[in-house]
């Protein structure tokens, strides 16, 4: 590689430490560096003191080497990465672990999440179809026993999702009058809006549908609660708590947190949700201090080209971003083809 100025040797000589680091997760020696590029080990330091200057390397503790910062890693991604392809034999290993997948949106999305970890081995994370966030179209209401309910609501971009409800009372008499009342004057607009609506409706009526209004404003309520519960999958948590940066119990205590409550990683992948494609963070670039220690790498899937949620990948700052942005990548597509097959079918 022909380097003509400083600036191609920095950018060299930061790879270097980058892709070693990487892999050995040790430190990186200007001896180690010389033998690479073939300069004397005195020039390798005083660049590496250039680039200790400019933060994108440091050195921990007394070590005499180099690892790369956040900084590091960002000029890394933004400007010296080589992405690699996805092989033929990981593409086959990907789609073979959906084809006997249920036809059945939960179960796809929990598969991804295990599919991303084994794939990667990282922590796979993937949000849930934001159902509260989509556009209603139509729901089927079942009785299924006293005081149980079993909501089949279908959103505009085709997607289905079944809710087993528990009611306070039983209603079987008023289900029909509550679908019909959904269907009929809430088509086309976001479980949000017609829960307002209805709350509305109810402060200003009190006809003899106020009853009908009541118990159909308590099972948008049921909804919503179940559908806050199924916010986000994780895949293979013991794979980032496995790597040498999390051997320190103070380091892995907070990891531990965000993988018991999840809310973080929800913020994190709902903050990006009409982001399109690959949205990458590193380190202290995560605004919440608890995974300020990890690098997160995500993407978009999408049902009738409309984004409803977003996958990928929590892992240690020090992964291989050059293989596992392209992954992540083809996985989105992956689950974007099955869940629109899944429509097509459906419909």
């Amino acid at each position: 590689m022909a380097m003509k100025n400083i600036a191609d040797r920095q950018d060299r000589i930061l790879e270097i430490i980058v892709s070693s680091y990487v892999d050995t997760a040790l430190p990186v020696g200007s001896r180690s560096v010389s033998k690479i590029l073939g300069f004397s080990s005195a020039t390798i330091r005083n660049i590496m003191a250039d680039l200790e200057e400019m933060g994108y390397i440091t050195h921990p503790h007394t070590s005499a080497g180099r690892i790369p910062t956040d900084k590091g890693y960002r000029h890394y991604v933004e400007s010296l990465m080589r992405l690699k392809d996805i092989n033929k034999k990981e593409a086959k290993l990907i789609d073979e672990e959906y084809r006997y997948r249920r036809r059945n949106i939960d179960d796809i999305i929990k598969k991804t999440a295990l599919i991303l970890s084994t794939i990667t081995h990282q922590t796979g994370i993937i949000l849930f179809p934001r159902f509260k966030r989509s556009v209603f179209k139509h729901i089927d209401l079942i009785h299924i026993g006293r005081r149980k309910v079993l909501a089949v609501m279908v959103t505009s971009s085709g997607i289905i999702k079944n809710l087993i409800i528990d009611t306070e009372e039983d209603i079987e008499k008023d289900l029909d009058a509550i679908a019909n009342l959904l269907n009929g004057d809430y088509y086309g607009i976001t479980l949000d809006d017609i829960r307002e609506r209805l709350i509305r409706r109810l402060r200003q009526e009190r006809d003899s549908f106020y009853h009908v209004m009541r118990q159909t404003t308590t099972m948008i309520d049921s909804m919503l609660e179940l559908l806050r519960e199924d916010e986000l999958c994780l895949g293979g948590a013991s794979c980032l708590l496995s790597q040498p940066e999390f051997e320190d119990a103070d380091l892995a205590k907070p990891l531990l947190r965000v993988f018991e409550d999840k809310n973080v990683l929800s913020r994190m992948l709902e903050g990006d949700l009409d982001k399109e494609g690959i949205a990458v963070y590193i380190g202290k670039e995560n605004k919440y201090k608890d995974i300020q220690n990890c690098a997160l790498v995500t993407s978009g899937y999408k049902v009738r080209g409309e984004l409803i949620g977003r996958l990928g990948i929590i892992g240690p700052t020090r992964m291989d971003y050059d293989y596992l942005i392209p992954l992540v990548g083809y996985i989105s597509g992956t689950v974007t083809r099955i869940l629109n097959e899944l429509v097509e079918f459906d419909g």
